[in-house]
């Protein structure tokens, strides 16, 4: 016999073999773990806008996985008079997804500069406007996005929110 294979520690060999196997199962074990923990969930985040004119919240996931539904609810709080509410949405909140539903209707939809505009009735000191959106993400879209919010009065802007969102395979 060739002395090459002499030196061979056959129960090194098998402990290593076993320690690597118990790496990759403890590795693998770990993804549905932090799944259950809500890591890669669909957990709303509220964002909000204000100044003398309007209070504006967005409540939507920042993080969402290829597949899901999911919601996003905008509510104004009129401060002041809005003759002409204008609801513009970033590209990310079309790109990508199935629009389900959109409660209340808008009155109009028209798109500005490649994003979405909604247009409602006029807002009263003291009214207050919510919307929901329901979505669902394309199966096949992933990435990170811009996913902000912008209330106009007819074309002059009165409160914005900055947000993104990111979808993981």
């Amino acid at each position: 016999m060739s002395e090459l294979f002499t030196g061979i520690d056959a129960d090194r060999g098998q402990r290593t073999g076993l320690i690597a196997r118990r790496v990759t199962l403890s590795l693998l074990a770990v993804i549905p773990l932090l799944a259950l923990l809500d890591v890669f969930g669909q957990k709303p985040l509220s964002s909000q806008a204000a100044n003398p004119r309007v209070r504006m919240t967005l409540s939507a996931p920042e993080t969402l996985r290829g597949g899901l539904l999911f919601q996003s609810r905008i509510e104004i709080h009129a401060l002041d008079r809005i003759a002409h509410p204008r609801l513009v949405l970033d590209e990310g909140w079309m790109e990508g997804m199935q629009v389900n539903s959109i409660e209340p209707q808008p009155g109009d939809e028209e798109s500005r500069d490649g994003r979405v505009v909604l247009s409602y009735t006029t807002l009263e000191a003291g009214d207050v406007l919510k919307v929901w959106l329901q979505f669902q993400v394309n199966p096949t879209d992933v990435g990170h996005r811009r996913y902000g919010l912008e209330l106009d009065d007819d074309m002059q802007p009165v409160a914005h929110i900055a947000r993104h969102i990111t979808i993981l395979p």
